[in-house]
């Protein structure tokens, strides 16, 4: 079977979010073969204790004396800014220097529930492939934002898939910043140019592919005998943005800004599923980072506050952020 390569980036307090990605990916697409852009030392360290055999590790260094255009904004913008700025710098760098012939961006807070060739076959030819956000109807304002969610971004090493992710870079490269400014959003409304400008572009129609906080509302997730399904088909993948561990086995969903319930068994157990991966990523990585607990960074660098930096109770907590409780 041809192999399917995917690239993300992390660093080490994500690496648990990193190491469940990274695993169910493999379960699900054991062809797939992921180049891990490494964002802290000790997070390379780490995986190469875990030395995953379907993993090649990259050091920020290393793309960035590759890539001097890259390293050459780095202190004009944010963190967060710059982790941005490489969103498309990564995969330009493994089509164009590397040679593959096909490059698939992947968030690392995401879970594989099922194999993600149909997302493949459905595409066809094309050579860019774009995951939409599918607003409901009541989050429609947030398009503002973009179409389009960076989670999945597939690039094929085609004149148009080449001319697509070159712009992309150069438009990143000029302007990411963390903020709504003149029709832009960080590396994400860039996405929604792709379409008019290239040819050859194809936005998911998969409902199992991007199950994500924001478009839960209308899912209609259930759990059978062969695994979990939304809308009648075989769920691909969940996009656990804001997840995170409030204290001990409470976890926070990050559904609640989305205004998205838990009253379906389906969709709690989705992230009691996810709590369970993470639970075990994370016990690892305490042991692999020499920590007893993880204050995670999101990709884009963000921190996420334990339960001790908050002033309300665990009820209140519970209440608010419709938590989730694992085991």
């Amino acid at each position: 079977m041809t192999s399917r390569h995917f690239c993300t980036y992390f660093d080490h307090n994500y690496l648990p979010r990193g190491m469940v990605m990274l695993e169910s990916l493999h379960e699900y697409c054991p062809q797939a073969h992921v180049h891990v852009l490494c964002l802290s030392e000790e997070c390379h360290t780490a995986l190469a204790k875990l030395d995953y055999p379907h993993v090649t590790l990259n050091r920020l260094g290393e793309l960035e004396t590759a890539d001097k255009e890259l390293f050459a904004v780095k202190n004009t913008r944010s963190l967060i800014e710059y982790y941005f700025t490489i969103t498309p710098c990564l995969p330009w760098h493994l089509l164009t220097v590397q040679g593959l012939s096909e490059i698939t961006y992947l968030d690392a807070d995401m879970l594989f529930f099922s194999s993600p060739e149909p997302l493949f076959n459905e595409a066809g030819d094309a050579s860019v492939i774009l995951t939409p956000h599918r607003f409901p109807d009541p989050l429609k304002h947030l398009e503002v934002y973009g179409l389009f969610n960076v989670s999945w971004l597939t690039f094929r090493n085609t004149e148009s898939g080449r001319a697509c992710l070159a712009w992309y870079r150069d438009a990143c490269l000029a302007w990411c910043g963390d903020r709504l400014e003149n029709g832009r959003f960080a590396d994400q409304k860039y996405l929604d140019h792709f379409p008019g400008r290239f040819g050859s572009t194809h936005a998911i129609r998969h409902p199992g592919a991007g199950l994500a906080p924001w478009n839960m509302s209308d899912a209609q997730v259930e759990e059978g005998e062969g695994g979990f399904s939304t809308c009648g088909v075989p769920l691909v993948f969940y996009h656990a943005q804001g997840f995170k561990r409030i204290l001990g086995p409470f976890y926070s969903s990050g559904l609640l800004e989305y205004g998205v319930g838990l009253e379906s068994s389906g969709k709690r157990r989705v992230l009691a599923f996810y709590a369970k991966k993470y639970l075990l990523a994370e016990q690892t990585a305490s042991r692999l980072l020499g920590k007893n607990t993880i204050v995670g960074v999101r990709g884009d660098g963000r921190r996420i506050s334990p339960l001790s930096t908050a002033k309300m109770t665990i009820q209140e907590w519970y209440k608010k952020t419709l938590v989730v409780q694992y085991p």
